[in-house]
This record gives C-alpha cells, sequence and structure tokens, in this order.
C-alpha cells in the first residue's frame, strides 16, 4: 500500500537515483527540451510579431508594449494557481492541459482583430506556459538519476532560449510568407503536434503514484518501471515523510528580510532589464529602418547567445559561484545593453553584442510596460536602452552583500 515511508527507506524513487538512465529516460529528458522550447517560442512570438502588428493596427507603443507584457501576466498568473494542481492530479495531466492552452492560444491570437482580443488570448497562452514550467523541471528531475540530475535539469532549462532562436529564424522567414499572423499560427500548429506525443510518450512521476496510493498504485509504478527498463519494486512507497508546508511569512521574518529583499530586488531588476530587451528588440531595429526578418533574425541571434550561456554558466558554477556568475551577468547586461544602444545603425556589430547579451541575459511584467511608456514620451531608442541597462547594473550591487552557503563564501 502506498503512503509515508518511514525514515530510512528511499522509496521507489532509489531504483531511478541508482540505475543508469536508459534510453527512455533520455528521450522523455529530450521531450521536456522540446516541451521548453515551445514555451520560448510561444513567449517571444508576440515579439516577432511585434513590428508587424504597429505596422497593421498603427497603435501607440504603449499599447503595443502592453500586449507584449500580456504573456507574462499569464505566466504568472498560470504558475501561481495552475502549477501547484499538478500536485494533487499529477504533473502528466497538468502538462496536458497546458499545452492544450498554449495551442489554442495561438491559434486564437492568430485571428485576433483588435488589442484587447489580442492582449487577452495572449493572457490566456500565458497561463498554460506558467503552468507547465514548474512541472517540467520537476519532472526532469524525478526521471533522471541521481549521477545526472543536474545535467537533467540544465539541459531542460536550455529549451527555453533554444524555443527563441529557433522560432526566431523560423518567424523571420513567415512575416514574408504570410506576415505577422502566421508567426501564432505556426506556434499553435507545433504545440498541436506535440501534445499526442506528450499523451503517449510521458509516464506520471513515480513518487506521486506512490504518494496518492490507492490499489492500482503498485501497478502503474511497475508498468512506468518497465518502460523505464528497471525492475519492479515490491512496494509502493514514496520517497520519504511528506514534508510539512513552508510559510511564505518566514521569508520575511527578522533572519530573512533582508536577504529576502535584495535578491526579490536583484532579481525583478534583471528580469525588467530581460523582458524589455527582448520584448522590444524587433520593434527597435524596425525603428530604426531594418526589415522585419532582419530584426527577428538578430532577436534569434540573442536567443543563441542564451543557449550557450546557460550550457557556459551551468558549466562554471560549480568552480565559480552562484552569486559570483549572476553578479557579472548583470554587470555584463548592463555593459552589452549600452554597447547595443552605441552600434544600432550597424547590423554586423550590432548582431555581435545581440549574441554576447545574450549570454549574459539569461535572468518582469514591466519590462515591455516601461519601455513602451519611455519610447512614447519621446525618448530615443538608444537612451532608452542605457536606461534599462542601468536598471540590470543596480540589480548586480543588491546581488553583491548576499551571502550564499557555497565554497565562493
Amino acid at each position: 500500500m502506498a503512503g509515508s515511508a518511514p525514515s530510512g527507506n528511499p522509496g521507489v524513487s532509489k531504483v531511478l537515483n541508482d540505475a543508469p538512465m536508459g534510453a527512455f529516460q533520455i528521450f522523455i529528458i529530450i521531450l521536456l527540451v522540446l516541451l521548453n522550447a515551445i514555451d520560448g517560442f510561444d513567449v517571444l512570438a508576440v515579439t516577432f510579431a511585434a513590428p508587424g502588428i504597429s505596422e497593421d493596427w498603427s497603435i501607440s507603443r504603449s499599447a503595443l508594449g502592453a500586449v507584449i507584457a500580456a504573456s507574462v501576466i499569464g505566466m504568472a498568473i498560470g504558475s501561481i494557481f495552475l502549477a501547484p494542481v499538478a500536485d494533487r492530479i499529477g504533473r502528466r495531466p497538468v502538462i496536458l492541459v497546458c499545452l492544450a492552452i498554449m495551442a489554442v492560444g495561438m491559434l486564437l491570437t492568430a485571428t485576433a482583430d483588435s488589442i484587447a482580443m489580442l492582449s487577452a488570448w495572449r493572457v490566456f497562452t500565458g497561463v498554460g506556459i506558467g503552468g507547465m514550467i514548474p512541472s517540467l523541471t520537476a519532472v526532469a528531475a524525478e526521471f533522471s538519476n541521481e549521477k545526472r540530475r543536474d545535467l537533467a535539469v540544465s539541459a531542460m532549462t536550455i529549451g527555453y532560449p533554444l524555443g527563441g532562436l529557433l522560432g526566431g529564424f523560423l518567424s523571420a522567414e513567415l512575416v514574408q510568407f504570410g506576415g505577422w499572423r502566421m508567426i501564432f499560427t505556426a506556434g499553435g500548429v507545433i504545440t498541436a503536434i506535440v501534445l499526442p506525443i506528450v499523451w503517449f510518450g510521458l509516464p506520471e512521476s513515480l513518487d506521486y503514484l506512490a504518494s496518492r496510493g490507492g490499489p492500482n498504485a503498485l501497478a502503474k509504478i511497475n508498468a512506468v518501471l518497465k518502460r523505464l527498463g528497471h525492475p519492479p519494486v515490491e512496494e509502493a512507497r514514496a520517497a520519504g515523510m511528506k514534508p510539512k508546508s513552508a510559510d511564505p511569512r518566514a521569508l520575511f521574518g527578522r533572519d530573512l528580510r533582508v536577504l529576502t529583499f535584495l535578491l526579490i530586488t536583484a532579481y525583478f531588476l534583471h528580469i525588467l532589464a530581460f523582458y524589455f530587451f527582448t520584448g522590444w528588440l524587433p520593434k527597435i531595429m524596425t525603428d530604426a529602418g531594418y526589415e522585419v526578418s532582419t530584426a527577428i533574425a538578430t532577436s534569434a541571434v540573442t536567443s543563441l547567445g542564451g543557449v550557450l550561456g546557460g550550457i557556459a554558466m551551468g558549466l562554471a558554477s560549480p568552480y565559480i559561484g552562484l552569486k559570483r556568475l549572476a553578479v557579472a551577468a548583470m554587470g555584463g547586461t548592463s555593459v552589452m545593453l549600452a554597447l547595443f544602444a552605441m552600434n544600432v545603425g550597424d547590423i554586423a556589430k550590432l548582431r555581435i553584442v545581440a549574441f554576447i547579451l545574450g549570454i549574459f541575459m539569461m535572468g518582469g511584467i514591466v519590462g515591455p510596460i516601461l519601455g513602451g511608456v519611455l519610447l512614447d514620451i519621446g525618448l530615443k531608442a538608444g537612451s532608452v536602452l542605457t536606461v534599462i541597462g542601468v536598471t540590470a547594473a543596480i540589480g548586480a550591487l543588491f546581488l553583491i552583500p548576499v551571502r550564499l552557503r557555497e565554497h565562493e563564501d
């Protein structure tokens, strides 16, 4: 019978922790990378479409900023209200529901005939994206062994900028073929195609099946283990005692409030810069006279830098330390944004800077909105980039006093 394991009982997850990863486990990790890549494409689709939307509807930059931010608002809603449902109904059902939401949302976005409808469907799509991302991370950890767990989670994470990279180059071709609506249509179709692959290819978490219990729990667990190429277990036990629910108020208690403030501020300032730049890059470049396809391809180059930067930082973190890497990334983001602003007229230099910027800027919601407001009040694109770059530098300063329990301290 399923239940909480007594002290010392490793639970069914020990079978996966100790054994080499089989071909089906590797397939699951590759599938998760694909799903996160779809997330990345679906998030950035509106930035690729922004120049075309602005041209077709002649909207203000502030209104366009709100459209760009809409999916991020939806992501926040999904992560808060939808993602936790996975603990009650399982990660696989939540991933499938989120994929369905994303597919429908992308296809309906392609039919929008007003800013209000476009924003509404982007919020709807964002709910699916935000609800799925936490489950992807958990599944990557659960289906990898202990030796390869960090690598599996890192590989899954890299899927996000990979989706921006491939989606950017695809979008650059699509806008020439059928306009900005084709970007969302393609995103919806690709997401829908992946649904049956996930339905048949992604098993449920072993620990979830064990903790849920029921008369068929052991049979379901052993069926999953068989697919993974591992021997059956005789008892369905979860990995350990169910942890006591955390109290978020503790983050603002006497011992943690300063650390919490520093981390939240640093993260906020850096992600503000991230969402401003990724959200406004294609539009800034088209305003500077570049073709839409050229602007979108440059955005894809930034994502390429993000892919390589994610790999490099993952490999370097055990040796350099997370805090030092984060400070370097924020400082580098600030410098490269300033260089980008100085080289808007030179596409070769611009793409080199965009690539390096992508390496550093793998750090919210207000980034696109703030960008639109600053542009609407008359600031030049270079000035806005510099202002946003300063926020990344300030974010780095907020991180310097933070002490993390790692070898660098």
